[in-house]
């Protein structure tokens, strides 16, 4: 779509009363949800190929400071 052409639409969509644009948003997206399809992740071969990336430099968990002393609450 020309950039002209959305920008025409636009204007024309900003004219529409709040009701009617959420009605044309609706509708906008009920035709994205019939021609997108879902992408598939491949989340099992992300997780192979980052698995033991920290091998080597371990997480740890430092000791745990002193507690703040704060005021009762009643």
């Amino acid at each position: 779509m020309a950039q002209a052409t959305f920008e025409s639409v636009l204007a024309q969509a900003e004219q529409l009363t709040p009701q009617d644009r959420l009605r044309l948003v609706e509708r906008l997206a009920a035709t994205l949800q019939t021609e997108l399809k879902p992408v598939k992740s491949n989340w099992h071969a992300a997780l192979r190929a980052t698995y033991g990336i920290l091998k080597d430099d371990p997480i740890e968990r430092p000791p745990q400071l002193p507690l703040e002393e704060r005021d009762p609450l009643a």
